[in-house]
């Protein structure tokens, strides 16, 4: 599922390529992958506590840049990002011509990237583990239908299902670029196969698109697009 990109990558407004990185990496290349971040990306580094976080902040970022340099074809030192009012990154107004848009989620070592053109899209990745409080939070932060499907399933299948739609929720408000702070509440998900969005709380649901999928054994991720039937490519980043 997951392949290697070729040297030349084209991405129509029809597509949407996915990308996963492996954020494990020695202390040499995470020190090359530093000297690519911007001044305002190696304090947020900096800030870190512990130096695994660190580590994989710069791994993701860089990688971000490194990526997005592979359509515009430009060197990745040169790419830079601006922030909306919820601190989704996009990129700098001279480098928008384009048109590409895009989002990235990390869990403990794995990114996961996702690139469109034209389409606003959200991504979210978590790592699959134990959730003893999986049924309260779902009363908590999600809807009443949702809670009880939830409810009804077994403690297996009620963790799975907890991280799908949280993920699926996540996706979509960091499409619109708001993240957890839109409210997990205001987007209804069906957990029946093909899950997809049933209530959103801006635009239309049946203009978006939902993924959810397995980038790797033991996570859970989703995509979710503002484009219908997209073609989607899934990518391993080679590391650099």
């Amino acid at each position: 599922m997951w392949v290697q990109p070729s040297s030349n990558l084209n991405l129509s407004s029809s597509e949407v390529h996915l990308w996963k990185m492996n954020l494990d990496l020695s202390k040499e290349k995470v020190h090359k992958k530093y000297l690519i971040l911007s001044e305002d990306e190696k304090k947020r580094a900096n800030s870190f506590k512990f130096e695994i976080h660190q580590n994989r902040f710069i791994i993701a970022r860089s990688t971000l840049k490194f990526i997005l340099s592979c359509y515009l074809d430009i060197p990745a030192e040169e790419i830079n990002f601006q922030y909306s009012p919820y601190g989704k990154p996009q990129l700098v107004n001279n480098l928008q011509s384009e048109g590409l848009k895009f989002n990235v989620s990390h869990s403990e070592n794995l990114a996961i990237y996702g690139i469109s053109r034209h389409h606003l899209i959200g991504i979210d990745i978590e790592y699959l583990r134990p959730m003893k409080e999986a049924e309260k939070l779902a009363e908590r932060f999600f809807s009443s239908k949702e809670f009880e499907a939830i409810k009804s399933l077994s403690t297996e299948k009620k963790e799975k299902a907890f991280f799908q739609l949280w993920t699926a929720k996540e996706a979509y408000l960091k499409a619109i670029g708001k993240g957890i702070s839109g409210g997990l509440e205001q987007v209804e998900i069906s957990l029946r196969e093909p899950m997809e969005l049933i209530k959103v709380p801006e635009k239309n649901q049946s203009s978006w698109e939902l993924l959810s999928f397995t980038p790797h054994p033991n996570y859970i991720a989703a995509m979710v697009v503002e484009a219908k039937k997209a073609n989607i490519t899934y990518y391993e980043f080679q590391q650099r």
